[in-house]
């Protein structure tokens, strides 16, 4: 039995959502089996936990530091550049022994692959550990920074993602040349979906099916409370549906319970989803063939390469943040919108990759 290594960034939930995808294709394979070690933060192992409750075998949890992510403005979804060059600077201090101890851990556990999502630490503790590396990510943290601090202070992060020996760029990477060994490119992917779970969903919250129903998902690291004023509330004709951590009250809007975590649902039950450009959210309203609307951020090349890549493939909608705090974005709700047909692989791609990579090893 091959032991991987599976690092997942701690900012939001988006990597670990995709993640669990990957770890589910990879299960799948009846011919190979897998011990897999999720190694993330505690909020993170917590959420793997309950999602894959009940395929627990041959998993494995163990708490580590991931990475600073993006920090935001109080009650914003733009960056705050002061408080994150503060936070970026104390991470790179610490990184090489973080490095160190993750190769110590590598090497004791007898790990035979490493794959990250994105943590750049996962990548210098497999060269020190000698241990096969890959990188599955639609951007790295080297990159997403590079409007926010001095390219000569990300030298650290540059020579830590130098250091993964195979990369899967995601759909809208715009990365420079990762993967020592090689790379391969995949589709957007999502969970999978279960049609009993979203007609039950369906029932409860739409029963008549007469409402549009509207995922309303700005991720679980926005906290905005501007939320409880804006006017999409007020329209009768829609149903919303907000993540848990949204503190909104309104006879239009049904909250996703806090202990649930199989959030594609939710999505594959809306007609529209408004989101952030997280790409993993975009990637259930891609694979769910949902139209987006999508909030405008500054100095995120994230967001702008994942824009990048719905053009010409999937409807979408720009919109800026007052735009929707003032409701004039709302007539976009009642267009028709064409899906260009186009067959998607992503993660049956990203499955066949890793197999054969960890199989030569």
């Amino acid at each position: 039995m091959k032991t991987i290594a599976y690092y997942i960034s701690d900012y939001g939930y988006g990597h670990a959502t995709r993640s669990i995808a990957v770890i589910g294709a990879l299960r799948a394979d009846a011919a190979q089996s897998y011990q897999v070690i999720v190694c993330s933060s505690e909020k993170i192992l917590r959420f793997m936990q309950a999602s894959l409750i009940g395929s627990q075998d041959n998993i494995q949890y163990r708490q580590c530091v991931s990475d600073v992510g993006y920090v935001l403005q109080p009650d914003s979804i733009e960056p705050d550049l002061e408080a994150f060059q503060i936070k970026y600077f104390q991470y790179v201090e610490a990184l090489p022994y973080e490095a160190a101890r993750e190769a110590d851990f590598l090497q004791t556990a007898g790990v035979d692959l490493v794959i990250s999502d994105i943590s750049p630490i996962a990548f210098v503790a497999a060269k020190q550990a000698k241990v096969t590396s890959v990188g599955v990510s639609n951007f790295t943290w080297y990159t997403a920074y590079s409007e926010m601090i001095d390219r000569s202070a990300l030298q650290p992060l540059y020579e830590a993602y130098a250091a993964m020996d195979y990369f899967v760029r995601l759909e809208g990477a715009d990365e420079p040349d990762w993967g020592t060994a090689g790379s391969t490119q995949a589709d957007f992917f999502c969970r999978d979906v279960d049609a009993v779970e979203v007609s039950r969903i369906l029932q409860s919250i739409n029963p008549d099916g007469k409402r549009r129903v509207v995922y309303f998902g700005i991720g679980m690291s926005i906290n905005v409370q501007q939320l409880a004023v804006l006017k999409l509330w007020e329209d009768d004709a829609s149903v919303f549906i907000v993540s848990s951590n949204m503190d909104v009250k309104h006879r239009n809007v049904v909250a996703i319970p806090a202990s649930y975590t199989e959030s594609q649902h939710y999505v594959a039950a809306s007609d529209f989803v408004i989101s952030k450009p997280g790409w993993s959210t975009v990637g259930e309203a891609v694979s769910l063939r949902k139209p987006l609307l999508l909030l405008h951020r500054s100095r995120m090349n994230e967001d702008e390469n994942t824009i990048r890549a719905l053009r010409n493939r999937h409807p979408y909608r720009l919109v800026e943040w007052e735009q929707l705090i003032e409701g004039n974005s709302l007539d976009v709700l009642d267009r028709e919108y064409p899906f260009a047909d186009r067959e998607q692989e992503g993660i049956s791609r990203i499955a066949a990759y890793l197999k054969q990579i960890v199989g030569s090893g």
